[in-house]
Order: structure tokens, then sequence, then C-alpha cells
């Protein structure tokens, strides 16, 4: 276990101590702890996704433009 310090604006540290207040979470710290678990590890899979990416030789724009509308990222015009 480390203990590190954060920063975070008013409204989240708010939702944070409301969780503990409904019995949500044991403390603040839990709260966090269990939504980074959560969280997928982008870096990772970003990593990843570059690895393939220069295995097969790139990734064209086409490419991108396909995963984005298939994961629902791409904002409209």
């Amino acid at each position: 276990m480390k203990r590190i310090t954060i920063s975070v604006p008013d409204e989240v540290a708010a939702k944070a101590q409301h969780a503990v207040d409904a019995g949500d979470a044991p403390n603040v710290s839990a709260y966090f702890s269990h939504l980074s678990l959560r969280e997928p590890d982008w870096a990772t899979a970003r990593a990843v996704a570059a690895d393939l990416a220069a295995a097969i030789g790139g990734v064209s724009e086409d490419d991108l433009a396909w995963a984005e509308d298939t994961l629902g990222l791409r904002v409209p015009a």
C-alpha cells in the first residue's frame, strides 16, 4: 500500500464523501481506489495498439475512422 496526496475539484471531493456517507465506500481512499481499478489501463492499451500498428505496417485514416465510429468516439462535425 502506498500513500499519495491528490487534489480534486470540490464537487469531486463532495461526491466521494457522499458515497462514504451513504455507505457505498468505507472511506474516501477506498472510493478512489475502486474507481481507478475499474478504469482501463489506457497507457498500456495505447502501447499495445501502437505495437500492433507497427507490426502490420501502420494504420490508415480509414482504419482510424472505422475504429472511432465503431467505438462511438467520433465527434460529429
